[in-house]
């Protein structure tokens, strides 16, 4: 039963809140393909009543003693207005609850109103808010346990900015998280925030929580939201919250177009998943418990089956080994087959980790880890069952995978090495409609240093310029790769010149004064060592530097294919070596000109 209020007719507020109060829905979708995978409620009209927000609505409600009534109003506003969505059962609501009514309330009343619609339990998913100290009230967590045992979600909201984060995560698991947009905002740019979201996405998906970006805003923000690995986004970049129900979609195109502009990953393991996930019949957990008995014996090469509700999300396995005694007893069939059995199909079910297809090899074995003896893990799309991954096909999956890195990347550094290069500056060389970057870096004076330390030395140098692009361009949308030997290369599109002059600039700088850590003192002392030359030649050699050729190419330039611009290349690296920045800027695709600055210029 729901908890009572003291006032048994609704009140002069309730009746006034019934008149004005509408619910706008907002889209929460998948961050790689822009499905929809459910709709979040916000309350509109709190105006009307003389309120400022929600918070002043919802004290004036315990103020008057008609906490309860509201609520049951609330609940029933968002629902009404969800259920108009088309297939609206195959979505998610979430709904957000205030925590002061959880505290032994029972799951009855919004049963019966979900009933009452159409709905059932799997649908709504309760918004707590980490701006209430839920740790201060033990009894909340008895009621969540209720709720879930009805197959009701629960996700914790505005996560990082409230009362004991971590501990409400471990008190009271969510199935899922949401990173309040205070640490979304501006994340694209900002390492800390950017470290912050990361760090919590990774916790949570330990955890088997898939994790919800909020308000995001820009195409940068949902990328950098994409990279940290978060599962799920919404925000004014996806949609404004709506209250007419036809300018909803269920897809959202322009997130997919988004992700298929950006190639800063050059490495996608789709089809390395696809390639070892196997589609298991399913069951929906509203079949009859005979159905059981059916698909184990048309499928005999199975010993799991998927367990889907109405809407085709996953609610686990179901094990053969855990009805073998009714599968192979007469009476034990006889008794599972009886009428007066009340159990269900999910009875039999066991929890599974559940990943979208777009998640990396890395996010499965992190899900797969945070469970019990797992036989596998369920595949999702938008949220949908579509393939199984069992243990072994992941082990596989997994060593597919070290191969293909491993092939692929420098063996020195671990960053990516030519090919995903090429595949880089092939698809945004030419037609794109943003602002791109190039930048080549080349070490000035290596051989010698190389040959008078020893190539230990030598790799230390570059194992060190490695881990200061990591530093300084892990921000932001840069791609960085190890080309070989002392040649690194980075990449960024849709950024800012001047913030992509400034960060080169410091990283060149920040590199002439590191490495000479390497040299002995009396050789740092005098600023040179005394080696041979390309020619073989004794001489004075100066210190160890870096340079680069950074390329700007505004929207709508082209260089025609990667062989002309490395030509463009070579003269600036030239150029770039006998600078006294050691970096050279060309803001003109055109090849036969020679707009370009010496930074040495810029700075006079």
């Amino acid at each position: 039963m729901r908890l009572q209020s003291s006032i048994n007719a609704p009140t002069t507020l309730v009746h006034r809140a019934r008149e004005v109060l509408t619910y706008a829905l907002q889209p929460v979708v998948n961050i790689h393909t822009g499905g929809v995978y459910g709709y979040e409620a916000l309350l509109r009209g709190i105006g009307a009543l003389g309120f400022n927000d929600v918070k002043q609505l919802l004290s004036a409600a315990w103020q008057q003693h008609c906490a309860v009534e509201l609520d049951e109003l609330l609940r029933e506003l968002a629902i009404a207005q969800f259920v108009q969505l088309p297939n609206a059962a195959r979505y998610r609501l979430f709904f957000n609850v205030d925590p002061r009514l959880l505290a032994g309330e029972e799951p009855d009343a919004t049963l019966a109103l979900l009933h009452r619609y159409g709905l059932t339990p799997e649908v709504l998913c309760f918004d707590l808010s980490e701006h209430t100290d839920l740790t201060a009230q033990p009894s909340i967590a008895n009621t969540i346990a209720t709720y879930r045992r009805q197959h009701f979600q629960f996700a914790i909201d505005d996560f990082g900015s409230g009362y004991a984060g971590l501990r409400l995560l471990y008190e009271y698991p969510p199935d899922l998280l949401k990173i309040d947009r205070f640490f979304i905002n501006g994340i694209a740019t900002d390492h800390r925030k950017r470290l912050f979201v990361a760090n919590a996405v990774q916790l949570a998906h330990v955890m088997g929580i898939s994790v919800i970006a909020e308000g995001v805003e820009t195409a940068p923000e949902l990328l950098a939201c994409r990279e940290v690995g978060c599962d799920l986004v919404q925000g004014f970049f996806i949609a404004h919250p709506q209250l007419q129900i036809e300018d909803l979609r269920v897809n959202y195109e322009h997130i997919h177009a988004v992700n298929q502009r950006d190639r800063r990953e050059p490495h996608t393991d789709l089809a390395l998943i696809e390639e070892r996930m196997e589609y298991i019949p399913p069951l929906l957990a509203s079949a009859k418990v005979k159905s059981l008995f059916e698909a184990f014996r048309r499928h005999k090469a199975y010993t799991i089956i998927p367990l889907l509700d109405d809407a085709e999300r996953p609610l686990g396995l179901i094990h053969e080994a855990d009805i073998k005694e009714h599968i192979y007893s007469a009476y034990g069939r006889d008794l599972i087959l009886n009428p007066a059995f009340t159990r269900t199909l999910f009875d039999f079910a066991r929890p599974c980790p559940t990943i979208d297809r777009h998640a990396s090899v890395e996010r499965m074995l992190e899900a797969f880890s945070a469970n019990v003896n797992p036989a596998g893990i369920i595949v999702t799309q938008d949220a949908r069952y579509i393939g199984f991954i069992s243990a072994m096909a992941l082990l596989q999956l997994i060593e597919q995978k070290n191969i293909a890195v491993a092939r692929d990347q420098n063996p020195l550094t671990k960053l990516p090495g030519n090919i995903p290069i090429h595949n880089y500056v092939s698809h945004h060389l030419n037609g794109d409609t943003v602002m791109r970057h190039f930048v080549y870096f080349d070490f000035d004076h290596f051989k010698a240093f190389n040959d008078h330390y020893g190539f230990r030395m030598g790799d230390r140098a570059i194992l060190m310029f490695a881990e200061l692009l990591r530093k300084e361009l892990s921000s932001g949308a840069w791609f960085i790769g190890h080309i070989g030997g002392d040649d690194f290369f980075a990449g960024i599109h849709d950024a800012p010149s001047a913030q992509v002059l400034n960060q080169i600039q410091y990283l060149l700088a920040k590199f002439s004064a590191d490495v000479q850590s390497l040299y002995d003192p009396e050789d740092r002392q005098r600023g040179f060592i005394r080696a041979c030359d390309r020619f073989g030649e004794k001489r004075e050699m100066p210190l160890m530097r870096c340079s680069a050729a950074l390329i700007e190419m505004r929207p709508g330039e082209r260089y025609g294919c990667v062989e002309a611009l490395g030509r463009v290349i070579a003269h600036m690296k030239h150029q770039a070596k006998t600078s006294i920045s050691g970096l050279v800027f060309r803001h003109d695709a055109d090849t036969r000109g020679s707009s370009q600055i010496i930074a040495d210029e810029m700075v006079s």
